[in-house]
């Protein structure tokens, strides 16, 4: 089976969840192919792959523009194959966030039209050495709510590789090999 898996990133935590995902699928004995979906690549055809696996993070409530865009554009085909929907966000690492990590994904399926056949919420990572101060007080007091003490000096990831490889397995094994 030739799996797509096409993702946006902000910070980069989407990228190395897709990175690793795509690794996952090669080891299980597929074919993989990363797409960047804010790098505008012609060479790549959507009716070239079996299934999909479409991740982004989420930034003040919303996937980013370059996913939805894909997405709305791709729907036709995506539709029509096996495809899964992975929405990475702060609000997946904490139980009291669930109903918004949830919420994140059906306002995604809503704006694009696409309704996959499984979604997933994934629990993203702070970069907090990126930001400012301001910025690390918003998300300490107010996003995270004093939920977690933050590290300004290192990056703390929140995502269960665990759990995401046995999404993906399941994924694939639902649909076979080619």
């Amino acid at each position: 089976m030739k799996v797509l898996i096409a993702y946006a990133t902000t910070e980069g935590q989407t990228r190395k969840i897709s990175k690793a995902i795509a690794d996952q699928v090669v080891d299980l004995g597929h074919e993989a192919e990363l797409l960047d979906t804010a790098r505008k690549r012609r060479d790549v055809h959507t009716d070239d792959f079996d299934a999909f696996i479409v991740a982004a993070s989420v930034h003040q409530d919303v996937h980013q523009n370059e996913i939805e865009v894909f997405v709305t554009a791709s729907r036709e085909v995506l539709t029509a194959k096996p495809g899964m929907f992975m929405s990475v966000s702060l609000a997946a690492a904490f139980e009291e966030k669930a109903a918004d990590a949830a919420a994140y994904i059906s306002d995604f399926t809503d704006r694009t039209g696409w309704t996959p056949e499984q979604s997933l919420a994934v629990a993203g990572a702070v970069r907090s050495e990126e930001y400012d101060y301001f910025q690390q007080q918003i998300l300490e007091h107010i996003i995270l709510k004093d939920q977690v003490e933050l590290r300004p000096d290192e990056p703390q990831e929140f995502t269960d590789w665990a759990r995401l490889a046995s999404s993906v397995k399941e994924f694939l094994e639902q649909h076979g090999t080619s």
